[in-house]
Parts: C-alpha cells; structure tokens; sequence
C-alpha cells in the first residue's frame, strides 16, 4: 500500500445480488492496480443468508440495513462509510475489464484539476453532450445551456469517480423517493453548481467496466418491472440446479423477452 497515493475508497451498492457482486468485486480486485483502496459494501436490506455472505468477502467496511429503505438511503449509508478522498461509485453488477491503470490515470487527473469533480467510465455520448480537451487524454463534459432530457446526464449513476469534496458540495440523495426520481434529482443538483465538473478519458469511456446485470434491473415500479423481477424470481434457481436451462432462459429474454415487456403498460 503507498501512502503517497490519497485513499479511494470503492462503494459498492448492491441488494439481493450476490452472485452479480461477487464478479464485479472479482473482476475490480484482478484488473485494478491502484496501491491505496478502501473496500466497502452497502447493502439495502438483503435477505440474512445474503448479508452474511457480504460479511465472508474480502470488504474492508461492510454496510447493512435491517430492511430495503431503497437506493438514495442505500447511497447515503455507503458514502458515510467512506473514509477516501476520492470515491469509486460501483453498483453490484458492472465488470471491470481494465487496463488495470484506468483509476490512478482518473486520481492523477483529478488531483491536476481540482475543479473536476468527477471522472465518468460509462455510457457518455459526445453527439449529445459537448466535450473540450483539457489535458492531454482528459476531456471535460459541457453542461448544457439548455437542459433537456438527452443532454441532462452529465453525472450518471454509472462507474464513476467522485472527489470527496464534490461529495460535500452537493449533498446526500434524496431518501424515500423512487430510484429514477433519486438519481435524476441529483443529476440536476450536479447541473445547478458551477464549482465542479465531469470529465472522462476518452481510452477508458464503455471500456473497463462492462454492465452484466441489465436483465436483472430492478430499477423501476413499472408493470414491466415487476413482471420482469417475477421471471428473474422464477429462473434464480435454475443457476445452481439446471445451469445450461438457466443461460438458455436468459439468453431468450435478452434477445426476445426484453423487447416484448418493454411493450407494455409503464
């Protein structure tokens, strides 16, 4: 460990998905050579048996809520957790592929440039939200003039670097509210500040980390939601007694069964 490297402390979120945690932690740990981490586990009120596997994995702080209060107290709970200067912000199903030097690029960058707040890893589209070099390979992401609902999202819940004292600045998430209505909030509060600002390495955007949970979101209270948490309730099984059933139920709602739900009644 150096002591010369300021602590990141790497938030993982997660809820009732232990299996998708173990290969995103899996995954971090193998292709992540940061010399000075903190590990650190929030959970949303999973089941005992899952708590308890959170409590054998190799996290430095585990977080657990005795029920599910939902993402923003989730978030909340993991962030007063943290003891970094800067922040890692996982959520339980995002692989990391590497290359292994993405994060100490990402700290340098933001230790340069105190005025960047956040350095994204995921799903920026640049057609959409204006870019300007800074330096070097570091690009900062434009806040809109006129914010609409394709350029708004400029901080996302997806990986993504925070510097403790953007944390600070904006606040905590909004508890009690519904998942979307949380995150896009706290995009706003992002967007109203003009102290802070996000930027990405243009070599790493949609590369180290790869999403491996979509088709288990549980995201929203939509009908199509619900419906798709009683087909996940329903094949969970299958993993460990029929394996080669289960990949092949999930490979037909991937290809198939998504766009069908995605037709009904939100």
């Amino acid at each position: 460990m150096s002591q010369t490297d300021p602590l990141v402390s790497v938030l993982f979120l997660t809820y009732e998905r232990v299996h998708l945690l173990r290969r995103t932690l899996e995954s971090f740990v193998r292709h992540t050579d940061y010399p000075h981490l903190e590990l650190v586990v929030s959970d949303d009120g999973s089941s005992a048996a899952i708590q308890q596997d959170f409590r054998n994995m190799p996290f430095d702080k585990v977080v657990l809520a005795t029920r599910n209060r939902g993402s923003g107290s989730n978030y909340n709970a993991g962030q007063r957790a943290c003891s970094g200067e800067y922040l890692l912000f996982l959520q339980d199903d995002w692989e990391c592929q590497g290359p292994a030097g993405y994060l100490r690029d990402a700290v340098k960058a933001m230790q340069a440039h105190p005025k960047i707040g956040l350095v994204r890893f995921y799903g920026l589209d640049t057609e959409v939200n204006a870019v300007r070099p800074i330096d070097g390979e570091l690009f900062e992401i434009q806040k809109p003039v006129r914010v609409t609902s394709a350029n708004r999202n400029v901080y996302s819940d997806t990986p993504h670097l925070k510097s403790r004292a953007l944390i600070e600045a904006l606040g905590e998430y909004s508890e009690g509210v519904p998942m979307e209505q949380c995150e896009l909030e706290y995009q706003d509060r992002f967007l109203q500040q003009d102290r802070f600002s996000a930027a990405f390495f243009p070599q790493y955007m949609n590369r180290v980390f790869v999403h491996i949970g979509e088709a288990e979101s549980f995201r929203t209270r939509s009908r199509s939601a619900r419906l798709e948490r009683k087909l996940h309730a329903f094949a969970v099984p299958l993993r460990e007694r029929a394996a080669s059933a289960y990949k092949f139920l999930r490979l037909v709602y991937v290809r198939i069964g998504r766009l069908l739900l995605s037709r009904l009644p939100k």
